[in-house]
């Protein structure tokens, strides 16, 4: 069954008491369903829901947030295509940001159409200009009250530790004199240390947000939300990142828009970003040599349009080389419930009547990850205690309808004059590939149910596919596709 998406057509529940905005004016308590209005909304509607300009009451600013959510698992849940929005996913964890921030989220859904899905099959070099200008990042790193003689060290630091170098290339713990560092007396140093990230601070004071705060001779910002260049908080005086220098006064944007090329351009970007590409789309233990040739592929294209496509195709190409069993990866709480869904063929319609919190409390959701390293990928992590039983609960929630998301017909290509040894066998089929009497076995004994007898009771079969489906061999899965795209 074709499920499709109209965010018209899908609805979020909004329920809170009666209040009042901070300047005594009273709002109406609510209680209703309301269908997705947010996702392409622009820079000044969602400015709203940061609550700068009290006319949005304050349980409805995580609105934006909300939405988005849910179009992300509805994507994912009506695709035909599940690795790219796999590829989508690690750059949204990539350039990590807290929408339970509100002042972040009320941004999430023009960062998401704006910065991740638009860039993310493109370039690199482009895709990091675009976060360091938006209201999202700006807001969550700080970067919008950085000011010369008060640089806001926050973007600088992650810019260089997870969205460019990585951690592996900080090199403070073995040098404190930049001249030390090998190949910086040469503009080419090999890593950064902490005098880098100051200077790299400075160089993106005044990259702020049309937020109506005062710029000084009686002047305000306009609130729009959007990107703005303020000269006078911009420390227009000489800086030094990586031992290039940075002359003074180099005009609008210029000497942040360096440390952007220093950083998207160094052989360290490119393996950190390698590395954690193949961990993600292949293996926990990334090959030394994928990471490398995909590196250098990385370096090779950095002025390509479509670099960040060509990558894809690449790990595709290498993974074709790599057996399957060598390349299974956790699926994240979202692909979970979405392969379910498309396997056992539900008719699935979005409601958030407890399916949400299911998705949440097996693990985080899109945007909910308070640090900006963002959500763990690893299989450790994933399965880690704490989610296992809530992955659990997920699927059979979705096998017995908890939340009213959809009953599926589990006799539909089988008839309902099966036995259950049969009607199993042939579930094993539909959720691995192939038959798996070990799992009905013991079903069938802590069940006590008799192999032979007749699966008709079509509550009790869901509750059985749930339980085929809750095994360790339905939750990994190879990511990449078969062939380029």
């Amino acid at each position: 069954m074709k499920i499709s998406f109209n965010p018209s057509e899908t609805f979020i529940k909004v329920k809170y008491k009666a209040g009042k905005f901070r300047d005594g004016r009273d709002y109406p308590a609510v209680d209703e369903k309301r269908p997705l209005t947010l996702l392409n909304a622009d820079l000044q509607t969602l400015f709203t829901y940061t609550g700068g300009n009290d006319t949005i009451p304050n349980p409805e600013r995580s609105r934006p947030r909300q939405e988005l959510v849910v179009s992300i698992i509805m994507r994912n849940i009506t695709t035909p295509k599940p690795w790219e929005e796999a590829w989508i996913s690690f750059w949204r964890d990539h350039f990590s940001i807290f929408g339970n921030d509100l002042n972040v989220g009320a941004f999430s859904p023009h960062w998401e159409e704006q910065v991740i899905r638009k860039f993310c099959w493109g370039n690199f070099r482009e895709m990091l200009e675009a976060v360091a200008c938006h209201p999202a990042m700006l807001y969550y790193l700080n970067n919008r009250s950085s000011r010369a003689g008060s640089a806001n060290e926050n973007f600088a630091r992650e810019l260089f530790e997870l969205h460019t170098f990585g951690k592996q290339a900080y090199l403070n713990s073995i040098y404190s004199d930049w001249k030390k560092v090998p190949g910086a007396l040469e503009g080419s140093a090999t890593g950064y240390i902490d005098e880098d990230v100051y200077e790299a601070a400075r160089a993106f004071t005044g990259w702020t947000v049309n937020d109506g705060s005062n710029i000084g001779n009686n002047k305000k910002l306009p609130e729009t939300g959007d990107f703005t260049y303020v000269e006078l908080r911009h420390d227009n005086y000489q800086k030094r990142v990586l031992g290039i220098e940075l002359p003074s006064y180099s005009g609008s944007m210029v000497d942040g828009r360096k440390v952007l090329d220093i950083c998207a351009f160094h052989s360290a970007t490119a393996h950190h970003i390698a590395e954690k590409l193949v961990r993600r789309f292949i293996n926990d233990t990334p090959p030394k040599k994928l990471v490398d040739s995909t590196a250098a592929l990385f370096l090779n294209q950095k002025s390509n349009a479509n670099q960040l496509k060509n990558i894809f195709n690449h790990l595709v190409k290498e993974a074709s080389l790599i057996p399957d069993s060598d390349k299974q990866k956790i699926m994240t709480p979202i692909r979970l419930a979405s392969k379910f869904i498309s396997v056992a063929n539900i008719p699935f319609k979005f409601n958030d009547e407890g399916f949400l919190r299911g998705i949440e409390g097996a693990g985080f959701s899109p945007y909910s990850w308070p640090s900006p390293e963002g959500i763990p990928d690893s299989m450790v992590e994933i399965l880690s205690p704490g989610y296992v039983k809530e992955r659990i609960s997920l699927i059979q929630g979705l096998a017995e309808n908890w939340w009213q998301t959809g009953e599926f017909d589990p006799f539909l290509e089988i008839g309902s004059n099966a036995s259950f040894q049969v009607l199993l066998g042939f579930w094993e089929k539909k959720l691995f590939g192939k038959e798996r009497p070990d799992l009905r076995n013991q079903m069938f004994k802590f069940g006590k149910i008799s192999p032979n007898e007749k699966a008709n009771n079509p509550e009790v079969v869901r509750k059985m596919i749930g339980l085929l489906a809750c095994t360790p061999t339905f939750q990994t899965e190879v990511v990449l596709p078969k062939t380029v795209i």
